[in-house]
């Protein structure tokens, strides 16, 4: 029994650990900046690699093509952080 209850609590600490180190990687949500999109003229974009993570976890080529994404499905997607997700 004692054994289950230490699986338990060690079950519970890693939970934790892996929620505090995804917020350390991706901030909070206040944290996350809205892309000034009014500055693309869109539908074309550069070509330049400047990778950014949206709130939607998905990683973006450049701020551009992120506008173009929240333009073309209406979604409210934000920056997590610049490079990769």
């Amino acid at each position: 029994m004692a054994l289950v209850a230490a699986a338990l609590v060690l079950l519970l600490l890693a939970q934790n650990v892996s929620a505090a180190s995804a917020d350390s990687q991706f901030g909070t949500p206040e944290e996350y900046r809205t892309p000034d999109c009014s500055q693309y003229q869109l539908p074309g974009c550069p070509r330049d690699l400047s990778p950014v993570c949206g709130s939607d976890m998905t990683t973006y080529a450049n701020e551009c093509t992120l506008c173009m994404k929240i333009r073309e499905n209406g979604n409210d997607i934000k920056i997590i952080r610049n490079g990769p997700c």
